[in-house]
């Protein structure tokens, strides 16, 4: 065991910035495992070569890797060959990084002549898993052929396997192997359970029209020769896949089904029929012939009016109406009143079963929802308002079906968001049903969770829809048990009062009581709902009391910053009452406050950062925030500067010196300017951190949005004091301010209009402005409403959790021999620079973006410019932009850095060279970074960066021959 934890070590789960040398490693201890003399130790490295590939997805180590294992298949057991065809099973992605195809197929290929019938089956199901890079090979086809005649099952059964998996890969292979499996499944000697295996394969047969139709025609043969179960089931599913290929066959296969469906009288068929339509339907329902829905229509009401019997049935081909009603042709031609659709989801919304019930209530709801949109009458609303109500009371007394109550609850959510009239009525429902069921009665934590979910939801929809269930929430607050249902109620509490309300005592008290009642991780759940819609004062509360809870160093640290940063805001929040002059508060004190609150949460911040969780994010948001409260108070100095530094008296000559009219004002001119710049690079800033956040949600990024808005807003309104000449002419027209439809994302909209209406008013061409103290009192207005105006900064999911996780990792070659050490290269030489790289995703991936392709820059610094931190003038840019294969891409750059501008090599690239590309020796540094461009085409700035050292020697002079 001792051995195994050593052997272990080499996959250690560290970050995924690591040397080559440590994959070199990694492969060399799995090396001295295959060339061990003991059959386990060789097998126990031949499973970890999968893992070693997801590590470190590399073609010189995948191609490495797989050689040696290719000799291990031709030299070793047929136990070994098992595991060496596993490993090329998992690792069907990585196929294609293989760079010595040749020699990998000649290797495994050798095998086939072996007088081992199980050996020639192994080889065959090997070369049948790596079809893929493989497919037009002639004589694999051939093998593959001959052995669809052995005697030997098992090699026939792993012909059969093989010639499935290259059908798929090769249309050439397809089309010759059409007329030999046809006699094959025509054949008597064929038995019946190898027709069965056989039968698949004709599914691939797609690639030409006279192909498709000989596969229709034997397949049509099949089901009037063959009336098994089996053979209908599967020769059925080879022509709906067939179809789904080639598309014009749909509606002749669905009329096949459904004639299936309604004729054939054995059950198992009839559900398979209406599997396979529900794959069909998934495919294409515009494709579905216009019969086809109301026959099944007409089969689904004879069901419904059959009874119970045939429950399952029902609710399958309900199932495959709502895949077709998910179709806008579905919706327009079914939305007239007495139509067959909405008549039978009327009558089926009233079913004693809730699976009916609930299937038909979301067909109807897509109907209406559709209608809405679209600006066209609706019917059959009050009928599917009322089904809703009563089936969500009556699912929520059942925790038998949570998930018929989340498909009501959905569509409810959808009805509200496509009607905003319909809120209240759901709201009340679905507020009584919570409130009033508790578990003695039947009510679990995961339905009234869900019914917490969607009051969330619909509540976000608009202003104060919720405000009506706050004396209710306060008493279920104090009657549940749940952890999870008090946490969530809490978020209800906080989304009601985040409207513009203020906290009374009863709700405080609610909060405290609760806190006390629950543990740790839903303590922490409070206080981030409490953040995230800008309720900072109850959250520090809560953090304070749980960082010296925790036993991790790194969970100390995050709980302090936090705390940090929800106390700096606490502080801003503030409100002393302005006619109590003994109580108030300087603005500038309270904004020195915060700014010192948060630089102490960035230090804590960094703190908590570990290799597997850097919270970059987090840091640079709190940094960001405390540098545009810096840039807020010196503004503030500036502004009051008017009345403490009057103009000197040369400031008439320096208006004649400078041509400037407004330095008459002295010294607040200046000081004006200067916070405008400050104010830009902020707003820079936030763009900055916007474009290095793509696994954020929507609602983080609409959350930079609006503060960069208000680093906009404050800069233009100084603008228009000291200077107009670089006004942002956006600023001057009625904007409406669009962060989203969530509660905390329309409160910073009404601070931008708020800040856009106190802005000095706009003084034109040929009009003299002047730095007035009228105009002044404008900015120091707006300053005093992000400062001292109650202003509630609702923290972003993305700064607690990232639901998305995506990654990109590098490797640039040449690497130097010994670590550290920079790659020489001679003067007037070309360095071949190559850059490969890997995506690598979470469990959620694509959630809310993905990657279309990647942008690879690089950059070469000279050696004077290396240290320096002034803008490098004489540095040689290269972008290429590369589409990812199976999350792997690459591409390759020449650089010359004596004489030559830099260059690509293939692919599609553009160089910019800027300053001067006669480069002398020296030692230089080259950066490779990476941007993720988006589906829609926007560029994301979060990949990392690897740096090269490079030094370029002077050759010794040759000596001329005379």
């Amino acid at each position: 065991m001792n051995m195994i934890g050593m052997r272990m070590n080499a996959f250690n789960d560290s970050g995924l910035g690591e040397p080559e040398q440590d994959a070199n490693s990694a492969l060399i201890e799995l090396d001295k495992g295959l060339r061990s003399n003991k059959i386990g130790e060789q097998c126990e490295a031949i499973v970890r070569f999968p893992r070693l590939f997801e590590k470190y997805p590399f073609p010189i180590l995948i191609n490495s890797s797989l050689l040696k294992l290719a000799e291990v298949f031709r030299m070793g057991s047929n136990f070994l060959r098992v595991w060496v065809l596993r490993v090329c099973q998992q690792s069907e992605k990585h196929l294609d990084k293989i760079l010595n195809v040749d020699e990998f197929v000649r290797r495994i290929y050798s095998v086939i002549h072996s007088n081992d019938p199980v050996a020639r089956a192994l080889t065959l199901r090997t070369l049948g898993s790596v079809a893929g890079i493989i497919p037009e090979r002639q004589q694999v086809h051939h093998s593959i052929r001959r052995s669809l005649d052995s005697h030997d099952s098992v090699e026939v059964e792993a012909a059969i396997y093989a010639a499935q998996m290259f059908a798929a890969q090769s249309k050439l292979f397809a089309v010759s192997m059409c007329s030999k499996i046809s006699d094959m499944i025509r054949g008597q000697a064929t038995p019946a359970s190898m027709k069965l295996q056989l039968i698949p394969i004709l599914q691939y047969m797609h690639h030409d029209t006279f192909t498709a139709s000989m596969v229709n025609e034997l397949c049509m043969e099949l089901l009037a020769s063959y009336p098994a179960v089996e053979f209908v089931r599967v020769t059925l599913s080879a022509l709906s896949t067939l179809a789904s290929a080639t598309l014009i066959d749909i509606p002749e296969q669905v009329v096949l089904l459904l004639r299936y469906l309604h004729d054939d009288p054995r059950l198992s068929i009839k559900r398979h029929a209406l599997h396979l339509l529900h794959t069909l339907a998934r495919r294409g329902a515009h494709l579905w012939p216009l019969g086809a829905l109301n026959n099944l229509i007409e089969s689904t009401t004879k069901l419904l009016q059959d009874g119970t019997g045939n429950t399952d049935l029902l609710v399958r081909t309900l199932d495959v109406i709502e895949v077709l009603s998910q179709s806008a042709i579905t919706c327009d031609a079914n939305m007239d009143e007495g139509s067959p659709l909405l008549s039978l989801c009327v009558n089926a919304c009233y079913s004693p079963d809730p699976f009916v019930a609930v299937k038909a209530v979301t067909i109807l709801s897509r109907v209406v929802c559709y209608c809405y949109e679209e600006g066209l009458p609706t019917f059959a609303t009050q009928d599917l308002v009322s089904c809703l109500e009563s089936l969500i009371i009556l699912l929520a007394l059942d925790d038998k079906h949570l998930h018929q109550l989340k498909a009501c609850l959905r569509s409810t959510v959808k009805l509200c968001h496509a009607q905003p009239s319909h809120c209240p009525v759901f709201v009340d429902a679905i507020g009584s049903t919570l409130i009033s069921t508790s578990a003695e009665n039947g009510q679990s934590e995961k339905q009234a969770v869900a019914l917490c979910e969607a009051l969330g939801a619909i509540g976000s929809l608009g202003e104060n829809i919720l405000l009506p269930l706050l004396p209710d929430v306060l008493i279920k607050l104090k009657q549940t048990l749940h952890m999870h249902t008090k946490v969530m109620l809490c978020t209800l509490l906080f989304q009601m009062i985040a409207g513009g309300y203020e906290w009374n005592s009863e709700c405080l008290k609610a909060i405290e009581d609760t806190v006390k009642s629950v543990d740790g991780w839903s303590k922490y759940r409070i206080a981030r709902g409490a953040a995230r819609y800008g309720h900072h004062i109850v959250a520090t509360q809560i953090f304070k009391s749980l960082k010296e809870a925790v036993a991790s160093e790194q969970l100390h640290f995050w709980l302090s910053g936090l705390e940090l940063v929800t106390k700096a805001e606490s502080f801003l929040m503030d409100n002393i009452d302005a006619m109590d002059t003994s109580k108030k508060v300087d603005i500038v004190e309270k904004l020195n406050a915060s700014i010192a609150h948060y630089a102490s949460a960035c230090a804590s911040l960094k703190a908590a950062s570990t290799p597997l969780r850097s919270l970059q994010f987090a840091s640079e948001y709190a940094k960001l925030r405390c540098e545009f409260l810096q840039a807020a108070v010196q503004l503030l100095h500036s502004c009051r500067s008017l009345c403490t530094a009057p103009p000197p008296a040369i400031a008439c000559t320096v208006v004649l010196a400078t041509k400037d009219d407004l330095q008459r004002y002295g010294r607040v001119t200046l000081q004006l300017r200067k916070s405008v710049q400050e104010l830009k690079i902020c707003a820079e800033n936030y763009q900055k951190l916007y474009q290095s956040a793509f696994d954020a949600d929507p609602g983080s990024l609409a959350n930079i949005r609006a503060l960069q808005e208000m680093c906009c807003l404050m800069g233009n309104s100084v603008e228009r004091i000291c200077g107009g000449s670089t006004i942002c002419m956006y600023q001057q027209n009625e904007v409406n301010f669009d962060f989203g439809g969530t509660v905390e994302m329309r409160q910073l909209a009404r601070y931008c209009t708020e800040l856009r209406r106190l802005s000095p008013p706009w003084v034109g061409e040929g009009k003299a402005g002047g730095i007035s103290h009228v105009r002044v009192g404008c900015i120091i207005s707006q300053v005093m409403l992000l400062g001292a105006g109650n202003m509630r900064l609702p923290i972003p999911r993305y700064f607690f959790q990232a639901l998305q996780a995506t990654s990109v990792k590098l490797s640039v070659s040449p690497q130097p021999r010994v670590l550290g050490e920079p790659v020489s290269v001679p003067q007037g030489s070309q360095l071949a620079l190559k850059v490969e790289g890997v995506l690598r995703h979470g469990k959620r991936a694509s959630l809310y973006r993905s990657v279309s392709a990647v942008c690879i820059s690089i950059s070469t610094t000279p050696p004077s410019k290396i240290n320096s931190d002034q803008k490098d003038t004489n540095m040689n840019e290269l972008h290429q932009t590369v589409t990812p294969h199976r999350d792997f891409f690459a591409c390759e750059f020449l650089l010359s850095l004596g004489s030559v501008p830099v260059s690509t090599v293939g692919g599609a690239g553009t160089s910019t060279n800027t300053g001067n590309s006669q480069l002398g020796g020296g030692q230089y540094q080259v950066t490779a970074s990476a941007s993720i461009l988006d589906k829609d085409g926007n560029v994301w700035k979060c990949g990392p960066r690897s740096t090269l050292q490079v030094r370029v020697h002077e050759e010794p002079m040759k000596r001329k021959l005379p």
